[in-house]
């Protein structure tokens, strides 16, 4: 019923949200590591990641995230209190909607977790609106072919892999030829 475009706003806000302090080693503003000991720490993230990779809805719905890791619970809760605070929402959400936004959520509890496994960490590819569009490091969820265009917004940013970039997903805006 929406157009594409729409829906990509939508998962850019949804994303930027999810998104937020990804660059910090516990995903939290200013956050700091369990372990003074990189190597432990690295090894602790994979460790979490191995054991909640598999974690289903029905096991939350039993038991509660909480009682399968208390920093994901409480991630998952932040992650939804910036969600409802943004979109004024105030009932309670449907079980489909919440069901969605736990394999969201979780997805990106992995995706941080593995990151820091690694070393170095692997780093976060954003871009700001107005930017210009760059093939290298950018994919555009709706391109044209019309000539030079610039960063409307980002859908999804990228990552820094060793001497590698996997693109972030944008919308570009075009200069009309006309």
């Amino acid at each position: 019923k929406y157009s594409k475009a729409v829906l990509y706003h939508f998962e850019a806000f949804i994303n930027q949200s999810l998104y937020q302090d990804f660059e910090n080693c516990v995903f939290q503003k200013n956050g700091c590591s369990k372990f003074i000991d990189r190597h432990e720490d690295r090894q602790a993230k994979f460790s979490s990641f191995v054991a909640l990779r598999n974690l289903s809805w029905n096991e939350v719905l039993r038991k509660g995230t909480k009682y399968y890791s208390e920093e994901f619970s409480k991630f998952c809760d932040q992650k939804m209190s910036c969600i409802t605070t943004t979109l004024n929402w105030t009932r309670p959400w449907p079980e489909q909607l919440l069901q969605a936004f736990f394999v969201a959520a979780k997805c990106m509890w992995l995706l941080h977790l593995l990151a820091f496994s690694f070393n170095p960490p692997l780093g976060v590819l954003r871009v700001e609106e107005n930017r210009i569009f760059d093939h290298r490091y950018m994919e555009d969820m709706s391109p044209r072919s019309q000539g030079p265009s610039k960063v409307k917004i980002m859908v999804n940013p990228g990552f820094y892999v060793k001497d590698r970039v996997l693109r972030c997903k944008v919308l570009c805006r075009y200069k009309s030829t006309a």
